[in-house]
Parts: structure tokens; C-alpha cells; sequence
């Protein structure tokens, strides 16, 4: 279950980001860090299915800000204005749903019984009249809320490390499974929405890169307990009109009493 704590719609970034979305290599997209490719992240048809694929090579690296470290441990109970300021100098330059929330992950590992590429998005494109599949992810990430949109459609929630969180520092995940409060990671936004040309029903993929919080994610995660996540999903870059990007507060907020189906 997320629940939404607070939200803003504003301009932010950089001419010269160090994240980004690389969509000149068609049909693919790719999430860059530095300019080099981290992951594919989809294709522009908006009928292949949702994507995540780690690309040889993709930096490890957290992008983290030590300015506002400690404000971040501490954890965040509204939007912090130093804190969105220190992160956008690393953002491309776009209009950015700015959300705060409370979310719960669940490690999923690639053919895991959890993993969306391996049930939920085959299930969504499976027809019986044609050999119809969608990319297996090929790296381990976190599932996070499963929510209806409307009638037909579903969102499906994901956040992302930079590398294979079972590779962390053990003893950085256990201090954050026993620190006080409840600290907050920081993620790059992506909402992807994606439907097979022969079915009414849609999948919203709500990508959440992790810019800062790798360990504390992995011990939410491993304590079955909720993180806070401040993520700026960009506009410009996802694949996804600009009403279905302002509808994702009211979504989200819908379901703060509602179920986490995974």
C-alpha cells in the first residue's frame, strides 16, 4: 500500500544532467547515467510491454547528494525545497510530478514468483492467436504497489537500484533497519504506459530509479516494513500524456486505504 504525503507539479533540472533518457537509439529507450546506458527501459511503440534491462557496463554508483545527507536519514515529512534544489542539478531539464511517499517494497528477482516479466506483463500480452511476448528483466529491482486505474487499466509500481542490491554492505542495511523514524531514498521517475494492440487493457509502469537510499531500501525490504520515497517522475521524458501524469496523486491517493496486491 503507498500512501501519498505530499505532492507538487514544478519545473526542474539542468542543461547538462547527469541522468537521463536516451530515445535516439530507436526503437529503445534507455535510462543513461553519465551518458553511458544503464538500463533499457522500453520501446516508443507504447504496444511491446514494459522493459527493464540492465545494459553491460552501467555504472553502480548511487547518485547521491552529501549536502542534505542528513536531512534525508532523518527522514522527510513534507517536500524539502534544499533537498528537490540538490537533486534537480542532477535531473534533465523537464516538468516533474514531485511526490512523497510511503511505500512498501518486496525484492524481486528475475523468474522469481514476484517478478513482473515473468507473470504479470506475459499475462497482460498473452493471446491465443498470436506468439505474443515482452522482454524478461535480467536484473534484480523492487515491486512496490499494484493499483487499479479506472476500469481496465493497472499501475504497477517498481523501484530500481543502480546495482544488485544483494551485494550491498550488510552492516550499512542493518543500521538502517534499526534507525529511528523513517528514512528516505531518493528516485528518478519514469510512468510508462504500455497495452498490446489487441486488448482494450493497459499496464501504467511507474519506474522509480534510485538516485540515493540503495541500503535504505534493502532493509525496508528485508523487514517487510515501509520506506518513504521522494520521486521526481518526469514528464518529458515518460511515455505518458500530461493528464495521466497529473492523475497519478489521485491514484495513489485512492488506494492509501486500499490493498497491495503483488
Amino acid at each position: 500500500m503507498s500512501q501519498l504525503i505530499a505532492h507538487e507539479l514544478t519545473t526542474l533540472g539542468t542543461a547538462n544532467p547527469r541522468i537521463g533518457v536516451d530515445g535516439g537509439r530507436m526503437p529503445s529507450r534507455y535510462l543513461t547515467i553519465d551518458g553511458v546506458p544503464a538500463y533499457q527501459i522500453g520501446y516508443s511503440c507504447g504496444t511491446c510491454g514494459l522493459v527493464l534491462r540492465r545494459q553491460p557496463g552501467a555504472p553502480t554508483g548511487p547518485l547521491s547528494a552529501a549536502a542534505v545527507r542528513d536531512r534525508l536519514n532523518a527522514g522527510l515529512n513534507g517536500l524539502d525545497q534544499e533537498v528537490i534544489d540538490a537533486f534537480a542539478a542532477q535531473l534533465p531539464r523537464a516538468d516533474y510530478q514531485v511526490m512523497l511517499l510511503d511505500t512498501l517494497p518486496t525484492l524481486a528477482a528475475p523468474g522469481a514468483t514476484n517478478d513482473y516479466f515473468a507473470l504479470d506483463g506475459p499475462a497482460g500480452w498473452r493471446n491465443e492467436e498470436f506468439e505474443y511476448s515482452i522482454d524478461p528483466a535480467n536484473a534484480s529491482y523492487y515491486r512496490l504497489d499494484r493499483l487499479a486505474v479506472g476500469d481496465h487499466d493497472e499501475l504497477f509500481e517498481f523501484a530500481v537500484p543502480m546495482g544488485d542490491p544483494t551485494e550491498l554492505d550488510a552492516d550499512v542495511v542493518a543500521r538502517y533497519s534499526q534507525a529511528p523514524g523513517r528514512p528516505t531514498a531518493v528516485a528518478f521517475g519514469l510512468l510508462d504506459i504500455e497495452g498490446p494492440w489487441f486488448r482494450r487493457e493497459r499496464h501504467w509502469g511507474l519506474f522509480h530509479f534510485l538516485l540515493d537510499g540503495h541500503h535504505k531500501m534493502a532493509a525496508a525490504a528485508a523487514n517487510n516494513a515501509p520506506i518513504r520515497l521522494l520521486t521526481f517522475v518526469s514528464a518529458g521524458e515518460s511515455l505518458a500524456c500530461d493528464d495521466e501524469l497529473l492523475r497519478l496523486p489521485e491514484i495513489i491517493r485512492a488506494d492509501g486505504h486500499g490493498r497491495a496486491d503483488r
